[in-house]
């Protein structure tokens, strides 16, 4: 196939061949490719330049994801499959971005576990179900919640057991049925078993 004609729409540069099939490719593989027009091009060099055309699509998109927050591998993935790139080159790119350290897994973990725990008081079972939903592997997730302060989980249970008794208490003074809501809204936000029994242990229900 001999190209002829060459036309820059945006980012992309339109090529005519001569058998009247037009191929869109980045404007890069073709400026790197030194393509111009009467250049002859074979199936197989041409499957190459589309790819790499491709390759250089999915990281500037991967990039502009990124760029508005932090992204594990397979939720990278996930949002790149929906774009209708080919799956083997999304592996590709991803792997290329893991090796250029733009994507990690254990700092996203790490971050995550950070922002989650500290400001949002998340404990640890449901910081371990969200990070295993985002993909991540149980042996990264289980050294970074190593990392997280028990002493910290623990006052973060108390001051939302108080907060929760207190708007509880113009509903019951049962003493049982409030421990049973406040140990099922500590589960809820994914608190271990004996730390919310370590806290309604040593909390003051006002019944002494």
């Amino acid at each position: 196939m001999t190209i002829t004609a060459l036309q820059k729409k945006g980012s992309n540069v339109l090529i005519i061949f001569d058998s009247g099939d037009p191929v869109t490719l980045d404007y890069r593989t073709v400026l790197d490719n030194g393509l111009r027009k009467n250049d002859s091009l074979n199936d197989e060099t041409l499957g190459r330049l589309i790819n790499e055309s491709c390759f250089l699509k999915i990281k500037d998109s991967a990039f502009r994801l990124l760029g508005r927050r932090h992204h594990s591998v397979f939720e990278l993935k996930k949002k790149l499959l929906t774009k209708k790139f080919p799956a083997e080159i999304i592996h590709s790119a991803l792997n290329d971005l893991t090796e250029k350290k733009f994507l990690d897994d254990a700092q996203f973990a790490a971050e995550y576990v950070e922002e989650r725990s500290h400001r949002k008081k998340i404990g640890i079972n449901k910081l371990r179900a969200e990070l295993f939903k985002k993909g991540i592997s149980r042996e990264i997730i289980e050294s970074v919640l190593l990392n997280v302060d028990g002493d910290l989980s623990l006052r973060q249970a108390a001051e939302l057991a108080a907060k929760k008794y207190k708007s509880l208490q113009h509903k019951t003074s049962d003493r049982k049925k409030l421990k049973g809501k406040i140990y099922s809204f500590l589960s809820s936000r994914g608190f271990e078993s004996e730390v919310i029994m370590k806290v309604l242990n040593d909390f003051d229900f006002g019944d002494d």
